[in-house]
Protein backbone atom coordinates (compact mmCIF):
# COMPACT_ATOMS: atom_id res chain seq x y z
CA UNK A 1 0.00 0.00 0.00
CA UNK A 2 2.06 2.93 -1.28
CA UNK A 3 0.85 6.40 -0.34
CA UNK A 4 1.34 9.43 -2.53
CA UNK A 5 2.97 12.59 -1.21
CA UNK A 6 -0.34 14.45 -1.04
CA UNK A 7 -2.07 11.66 0.87
CA UNK A 8 0.82 11.45 3.34
CA UNK A 9 0.66 15.22 3.84
CA UNK A 10 -3.10 15.13 4.37
CA UNK A 11 -3.02 12.25 6.86
CA UNK A 12 -0.20 13.74 8.93
CA UNK A 13 -1.17 17.42 8.72
CA UNK A 14 -1.46 18.96 12.16
CA UNK A 15 -0.95 15.62 13.83
CA UNK A 16 0.82 15.15 17.13
CA UNK A 17 2.25 12.16 18.92
CA UNK A 18 -0.38 9.82 20.30
CA UNK A 19 -3.24 11.73 18.66
CA UNK A 20 -4.81 8.78 16.85
CA UNK A 21 -8.33 7.69 17.92
CA UNK A 22 -8.40 4.64 20.17
CA UNK A 23 -10.60 1.61 20.61
CA UNK A 24 -11.18 0.69 24.27
CA UNK A 25 -11.40 -3.02 25.14
CA UNK A 26 -12.76 -3.85 28.61
CA UNK A 27 -12.77 -6.90 30.88
CA UNK A 28 -16.46 -7.66 31.54
CA UNK A 29 -15.97 -9.35 34.91
CA UNK A 30 -14.76 -6.33 36.87
CA UNK A 31 -17.04 -3.52 37.99
CA UNK A 32 -14.47 -0.74 37.76
CA UNK A 33 -10.93 -0.11 36.53
CA UNK A 34 -11.66 -2.61 33.78
CA UNK A 35 -10.21 -1.10 30.57
CA UNK A 36 -7.96 -3.96 29.55
CA UNK A 37 -6.20 -2.29 26.61
CA UNK A 38 -6.50 0.72 24.32
CA UNK A 39 -5.69 0.13 20.65
CA UNK A 40 -4.97 2.82 18.03
CA UNK A 41 -7.84 2.86 15.54
CA UNK A 42 -5.70 3.37 12.45
CA UNK A 43 -7.59 1.30 9.89
CA UNK A 44 -10.10 2.83 7.48
CA UNK A 45 -12.93 4.66 9.24
CA UNK A 46 -10.99 4.86 12.53
CA UNK A 47 -11.39 1.14 13.14
CA UNK A 48 -9.40 -1.72 14.64
CA UNK A 49 -9.12 -4.98 12.73
CA UNK A 50 -11.31 -7.56 14.50
CA UNK A 51 -8.88 -10.47 14.18
CA UNK A 52 -5.89 -8.36 15.23
CA UNK A 53 -7.78 -7.18 18.33
CA UNK A 54 -8.66 -10.82 19.04
CA UNK A 55 -4.99 -11.85 18.94
CA UNK A 56 -3.87 -8.91 21.11
CA UNK A 57 -6.55 -9.48 23.75
CA UNK A 58 -5.98 -13.22 23.57
CA UNK A 59 -2.27 -12.84 24.32
CA UNK A 60 -2.99 -10.68 27.38
CA UNK A 61 -5.80 -12.98 28.51
CA UNK A 62 -4.17 -16.38 28.94
CA UNK A 63 -3.58 -17.15 25.23
CA UNK A 64 -7.33 -17.28 24.61
CA UNK A 65 -7.53 -16.02 21.00
CA UNK A 66 -9.14 -19.23 19.71
CA UNK A 67 -12.15 -18.95 22.04
CA UNK A 68 -12.35 -15.15 22.40
CA UNK A 69 -15.10 -12.87 21.11
CA UNK A 70 -16.31 -9.28 21.48
CA UNK A 71 -19.52 -7.65 22.59
CA UNK A 72 -20.66 -4.04 22.84
CA UNK A 73 -22.32 -4.79 26.18
CA UNK A 74 -20.86 -5.95 29.49
CA UNK A 75 -23.38 -8.79 29.74
CA UNK A 76 -22.35 -10.17 26.36
CA UNK A 77 -25.77 -9.73 24.77
CA UNK A 78 -24.72 -7.33 21.99
CA UNK A 79 -22.24 -9.58 20.20
CA UNK A 80 -19.94 -8.01 17.60
CA UNK A 81 -20.06 -9.73 14.24
CA UNK A 82 -16.92 -11.76 13.78
CA UNK A 83 -14.52 -10.27 11.26
CA UNK A 84 -16.21 -6.86 11.10
CA UNK A 85 -13.80 -4.01 12.02
CA UNK A 86 -14.34 -2.49 15.46
CA UNK A 87 -15.15 1.21 15.09
CA UNK A 88 -13.78 3.46 17.84
CA UNK A 89 -16.78 5.78 17.46
CA UNK A 90 -19.16 2.99 18.48
CA UNK A 91 -17.83 2.96 22.05
CA UNK A 92 -16.21 0.35 24.25
CA UNK A 93 -16.09 -3.33 23.42
CA UNK A 94 -15.88 -6.14 25.97
CA UNK A 95 -13.63 -9.13 25.47
CA UNK A 96 -15.13 -12.49 26.42
CA UNK A 97 -13.58 -15.95 26.48
CA UNK A 98 -15.72 -19.03 25.82
CA UNK A 99 -18.94 -18.64 27.81
CA UNK A 100 -19.90 -15.15 28.91
CA UNK A 101 -19.77 -16.20 32.58
CA UNK A 102 -16.14 -17.37 32.42
CA UNK A 103 -13.87 -15.06 34.40
CA UNK A 104 -10.61 -15.40 32.54
CA UNK A 105 -7.15 -14.60 33.98
CA UNK A 106 -4.63 -12.17 32.51
CA UNK A 107 -0.86 -12.13 32.32
CA UNK A 108 0.73 -9.39 34.40
CA UNK A 109 4.16 -9.72 32.83
CA UNK A 110 5.88 -10.90 29.66
CA UNK A 111 8.10 -13.01 31.93
CA UNK A 112 5.02 -15.07 32.84
CA UNK A 113 3.77 -15.53 29.28
CA UNK A 114 4.36 -18.87 27.62
CA UNK A 115 4.70 -19.26 23.88
CA UNK A 116 2.55 -22.05 22.36
CA UNK A 117 4.49 -25.29 22.14
CA UNK A 118 4.02 -25.92 18.42
CA UNK A 119 3.24 -23.93 15.28
CA UNK A 120 -0.22 -25.48 15.13
CA UNK A 121 -1.03 -23.98 18.55
CA UNK A 122 -0.46 -20.44 17.25
CA UNK A 123 -3.34 -18.33 15.92
CA UNK A 124 -4.32 -19.84 12.58
CA UNK A 125 -3.14 -16.77 10.66
CA UNK A 126 0.40 -17.26 12.00
CA UNK A 127 0.48 -21.06 11.78
CA UNK A 128 -0.52 -20.93 8.10
CA UNK A 129 1.76 -18.02 7.10
CA UNK A 130 3.94 -19.16 4.17
CA UNK A 131 7.63 -18.91 5.14
CA UNK A 132 10.28 -20.44 2.91
CA UNK A 133 12.95 -22.57 4.61
CA UNK A 134 16.45 -21.10 5.04
CA UNK A 135 18.94 -21.61 2.21
CA UNK A 136 20.70 -25.00 2.39
CA UNK A 137 24.02 -23.16 2.69
CA UNK A 138 23.04 -21.93 6.17
CA UNK A 139 23.68 -24.76 8.57
CA UNK A 140 20.90 -25.02 11.19
CA UNK A 141 19.33 -21.91 9.72
CA UNK A 142 22.39 -19.73 10.22
CA UNK A 143 23.13 -17.00 12.76
CA UNK A 144 22.39 -13.30 13.08
CA UNK A 145 25.48 -12.35 11.08
CA UNK A 146 24.01 -14.31 8.16
CA UNK A 147 20.89 -12.11 7.90
CA UNK A 148 22.30 -9.75 5.28
CA UNK A 149 23.08 -12.60 2.93
CA UNK A 150 19.77 -14.35 3.57
CA UNK A 151 17.33 -11.41 3.52
CA UNK A 152 19.24 -9.17 1.06
CA UNK A 153 17.18 -6.10 2.03
CA UNK A 154 14.95 -4.58 4.73
CA UNK A 155 11.96 -6.88 5.27
CA UNK A 156 9.64 -3.88 5.39
CA UNK A 157 10.87 -1.29 2.90
CA UNK A 158 12.87 -3.51 0.55
CA UNK A 159 15.73 -1.00 0.80
CA UNK A 160 19.23 -2.49 0.61
CA UNK A 161 21.20 0.26 2.37
CA UNK A 162 21.47 1.08 6.09
CA UNK A 163 20.05 -2.25 7.26
CA UNK A 164 20.65 -3.85 10.64
CA UNK A 165 20.17 -7.20 12.31
CA UNK A 166 16.95 -7.21 14.35
CA UNK A 167 16.10 -9.93 16.86
CA UNK A 168 12.51 -11.13 17.07
CA UNK A 169 12.87 -12.28 20.67
CA UNK A 170 15.34 -9.66 21.99
CA UNK A 171 18.83 -10.83 22.84
CA UNK A 172 18.34 -9.62 26.42
CA UNK A 173 15.51 -12.10 27.01
CA UNK A 174 17.76 -15.11 27.53
CA UNK A 175 16.03 -16.30 30.71
CA UNK A 176 12.64 -16.28 28.98
CA UNK A 177 14.21 -17.96 25.95
CA UNK A 178 15.76 -20.79 27.95
CA UNK A 179 12.41 -21.56 29.60
CA UNK A 180 10.25 -21.28 26.48
CA UNK A 181 12.42 -22.12 23.48
CA UNK A 182 15.56 -23.79 24.77
CA UNK A 183 13.79 -26.72 26.39
CA UNK A 184 11.74 -27.60 23.32
CA UNK A 185 14.39 -27.26 20.60
CA UNK A 186 18.05 -26.68 19.87
CA UNK A 187 17.22 -23.18 18.66
CA UNK A 188 19.59 -20.47 19.93
CA UNK A 189 18.61 -16.88 20.58
CA UNK A 190 21.34 -15.71 18.18
CA UNK A 191 20.01 -17.96 15.42
CA UNK A 192 18.98 -16.34 12.15
CA UNK A 193 15.64 -18.12 12.68
CA UNK A 194 15.11 -15.47 15.37
CA UNK A 195 16.00 -12.45 13.26
CA UNK A 196 15.13 -10.27 10.29
CA UNK A 197 16.93 -7.51 8.45
CA UNK A 198 15.47 -4.03 8.98
CA UNK A 199 16.43 -0.54 7.87
CA UNK A 200 17.95 1.38 10.79
CA UNK A 201 14.98 3.68 11.49
CA UNK A 202 12.46 0.85 11.24
CA UNK A 203 14.67 -1.25 13.51
CA UNK A 204 14.57 1.44 16.19
CA UNK A 205 10.79 1.81 16.01
CA UNK A 206 10.58 -2.00 16.08
CA UNK A 207 12.66 -2.20 19.26
CA UNK A 208 10.59 0.37 21.17
CA UNK A 209 7.38 -1.46 20.29
CA UNK A 210 5.84 1.04 17.87
CA UNK A 211 4.85 -1.74 15.47
CA UNK A 212 4.67 -5.49 15.20
CA UNK A 213 4.64 -7.89 12.24
CA UNK A 214 1.00 -8.96 12.10
CA UNK A 215 -0.66 -11.55 9.87
CA UNK A 216 -4.04 -10.46 8.54
CA UNK A 217 -6.68 -12.23 6.51
CA UNK A 218 -5.34 -13.90 3.40
CA UNK A 219 -1.91 -14.64 4.94
CA UNK A 220 -0.86 -11.04 4.45
CA UNK A 221 2.04 -10.05 6.71
CA UNK A 222 1.87 -6.34 7.45
CA UNK A 223 3.38 -3.64 9.63
CA UNK A 224 0.80 -3.08 12.36
CA UNK A 225 1.25 0.05 14.48
CA UNK A 226 0.17 -0.60 18.07
CA UNK A 227 1.79 2.33 19.87
CA UNK A 228 1.59 5.97 18.77
CA UNK A 229 2.94 7.73 21.88
CA UNK A 230 6.46 8.07 20.47
CA UNK A 231 5.69 8.84 16.83
CA UNK A 232 3.60 11.30 14.88
CA UNK A 233 0.65 10.30 12.74
CA UNK A 234 2.99 10.57 9.77
CA UNK A 235 4.63 7.31 10.80
CA UNK A 236 1.27 5.54 10.81
CA UNK A 237 0.35 7.13 7.48
CA UNK A 238 3.57 5.84 5.97
CA UNK A 239 3.79 2.38 7.46
CA UNK A 240 0.62 1.10 9.12
CA UNK A 241 -0.87 -1.83 7.21
CA UNK A 242 1.97 -1.84 4.67
CA UNK A 243 2.67 -5.35 3.43
CA UNK A 244 6.08 -6.66 4.42
CA UNK A 245 8.58 -8.40 2.18
CA UNK A 246 8.51 -12.18 1.98
CA UNK A 247 10.12 -13.90 4.97
CA UNK A 248 12.68 -16.66 4.58
CA UNK A 249 14.10 -18.92 7.27
CA UNK A 250 12.06 -17.50 10.18
CA UNK A 251 10.72 -19.54 13.08
CA UNK A 252 6.96 -18.86 13.40
CA UNK A 253 7.01 -19.14 17.17
CA UNK A 254 9.74 -16.49 17.34
CA UNK A 255 7.69 -14.25 15.07
CA UNK A 256 4.61 -14.61 17.26
CA UNK A 257 6.65 -14.20 20.45
CA UNK A 258 7.76 -10.80 19.14
CA UNK A 259 4.12 -9.76 18.91
CA UNK A 260 3.52 -10.92 22.48
CA UNK A 261 6.65 -9.14 23.75
CA UNK A 262 5.18 -5.85 22.56
CA UNK A 263 1.54 -6.58 23.40
CA UNK A 264 2.34 -7.40 27.02
CA UNK A 265 3.41 -3.80 27.55
CA UNK A 266 0.17 -2.34 26.17
CA UNK A 267 -1.92 -3.09 29.27
CA UNK A 268 0.32 -1.33 31.80
CA UNK A 269 -2.30 1.38 32.30
CA UNK A 270 -4.83 -1.33 33.20
CA UNK A 271 -2.45 -2.83 35.75
CA UNK A 272 -1.59 0.57 37.19
CA UNK A 273 -5.22 1.64 37.67
CA UNK A 274 -6.10 -1.67 39.35
CA UNK A 275 -4.71 -0.18 42.59
CA UNK A 276 -7.97 1.78 42.77
CA UNK A 277 -10.22 -1.22 42.11
CA UNK A 278 -12.64 -2.76 44.59
CA UNK A 279 -11.91 -6.39 43.80
CA UNK A 280 -8.97 -8.70 43.18
CA UNK A 281 -7.58 -9.46 39.72
CA UNK A 282 -7.22 -13.07 38.57
CA UNK A 283 -3.77 -13.62 37.02
CA UNK A 284 -1.77 -16.43 35.44
CA UNK A 285 1.65 -16.82 37.05
CA UNK A 286 4.97 -17.94 35.57
CA UNK A 287 4.56 -21.53 36.69
CA UNK A 288 1.06 -21.73 35.23
CA UNK A 289 -0.80 -21.44 38.53
CA UNK A 290 -3.72 -19.05 39.01
CA UNK A 291 -3.53 -16.36 41.69
CA UNK A 292 -5.57 -13.38 42.80
CA UNK A 293 -3.85 -10.01 43.14
CA UNK A 294 -5.31 -7.52 45.60
CA UNK A 295 -5.56 -3.83 44.57
CA UNK A 296 -2.71 -2.88 46.92
CA UNK A 297 -0.41 -5.24 45.00
CA UNK A 298 -0.54 -2.83 42.05
CA UNK A 299 0.73 0.23 43.93
CA UNK A 300 4.21 0.02 42.41
CA UNK A 301 2.85 -0.19 38.86
CA UNK A 302 1.86 3.47 39.10
CA UNK A 303 5.50 4.56 39.41
CA UNK A 304 5.88 4.87 35.66
CA UNK A 305 5.18 8.37 34.36
CA UNK A 306 4.21 6.88 31.01
CA UNK A 307 0.70 5.64 30.36
CA UNK A 308 2.00 2.51 28.67
CA UNK A 309 5.81 2.37 28.70
CA UNK A 310 7.65 0.71 25.83
CA UNK A 311 8.55 -2.98 26.22
CA UNK A 312 12.09 -2.02 27.23
CA UNK A 313 10.92 0.34 30.00
CA UNK A 314 8.08 -1.65 31.55
CA UNK A 315 8.31 -3.04 35.08
CA UNK A 316 9.14 -6.69 35.67
CA UNK A 317 7.57 -8.68 38.46
CA UNK A 318 10.46 -9.93 40.59
CA UNK A 319 8.83 -11.03 43.86
CA UNK A 320 5.41 -11.21 45.48
CA UNK A 321 4.07 -11.30 49.02
CA UNK A 322 0.97 -13.37 49.74
CA UNK A 323 -1.63 -13.34 52.48
CA UNK A 324 -3.90 -16.38 52.64
CA UNK A 325 -3.11 -17.20 49.00
CA UNK A 326 -3.80 -13.68 47.70
CA UNK A 327 -0.93 -11.54 46.38
CA UNK A 328 -0.93 -8.34 48.44
CA UNK A 329 2.45 -6.80 47.53
CA UNK A 330 4.88 -6.94 44.64
CA UNK A 331 8.51 -6.10 44.05
CA UNK A 332 9.15 -4.72 40.59
CA UNK A 333 12.29 -4.19 38.57
CA UNK A 334 12.39 -1.04 36.45
CA UNK A 335 14.50 0.20 33.59
CA UNK A 336 15.91 -1.07 30.35
CA UNK A 337 16.26 -4.74 31.23
CA UNK A 338 15.28 -6.21 27.88
CA UNK A 339 18.43 -5.26 26.01
CA UNK A 340 17.15 -2.56 23.70
CA UNK A 341 19.78 -2.96 21.01
CA UNK A 342 18.74 0.16 19.12
CA UNK A 343 19.11 2.35 22.21
CA UNK A 344 22.52 0.84 22.92
CA UNK A 345 23.64 1.57 19.37
CA UNK A 346 22.36 5.13 19.60
CA UNK A 347 24.21 5.73 22.86
CA UNK A 348 27.40 4.35 21.36
CA UNK A 349 27.03 6.70 18.37
CA UNK A 350 26.57 9.67 20.70
CA UNK A 351 29.61 8.70 22.76
CA UNK A 352 31.70 8.52 19.61
CA UNK A 353 30.48 11.96 18.54
CA UNK A 354 31.30 13.42 21.94
CA UNK A 355 34.73 11.81 21.86
CA UNK A 356 35.49 13.32 18.47
CA UNK A 357 34.12 16.67 19.62
CA UNK A 358 36.61 16.75 22.49
CA UNK A 359 39.53 15.90 20.23
CA UNK A 360 41.81 18.96 20.37
CA UNK A 361 44.46 17.54 18.07
CA UNK A 362 43.48 20.12 15.46
CA UNK A 363 44.56 23.56 16.78
CA UNK A 364 42.12 25.30 14.43
CA UNK A 365 39.03 23.62 15.94
CA UNK A 366 37.36 25.34 18.87
CA UNK A 367 34.44 24.43 21.11
CA UNK A 368 32.34 21.28 21.13
CA UNK A 369 30.41 19.80 18.28
CA UNK A 370 26.69 19.53 18.83
CA UNK A 371 25.39 16.00 19.25
CA UNK A 372 22.61 15.75 16.72
CA UNK A 373 19.39 13.83 17.20
CA UNK A 374 18.87 10.69 15.13
CA UNK A 375 17.80 11.28 11.56
CA UNK A 376 14.03 11.44 11.06
CA UNK A 377 12.14 8.45 9.70
CA UNK A 378 12.27 8.45 5.93
CA UNK A 379 9.76 7.11 3.42
CA UNK A 380 12.14 5.29 1.12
Amino acid sequence: MALGREEIRRKSEGSTKGSAPEGFVCHPHYRDCNTLVKLPALDDGDTVDYDVALIICGIISDNSWSTGWFSRSADGSNVCERGVPLAAADGNVFYFVSHRTYKYPVYVSWDHWRVPKTDTDLPSSFSSLPIDPPPPSLRNGGYMEDLEGRDQSCRVSGVIDFCEQAHLVPAGEREWWDINMGKSSDLEIQSALNGILLRADLHRSFDVGTWVPMVKEGSQLVVYVVRTADVSNQFAALWHDVEMQKLVGIDRRCLFARVAWVVLSLHHEFLSIRRLARDNLLVRMKGGELKEMAPEAFQQFSRSQLRNPSPTKRPRLQAVEEDDGVIVATELGWGDEAGDEASDDLMEDKEQQLFSADDDSDPYKRGRKRVRSPAPLLSW
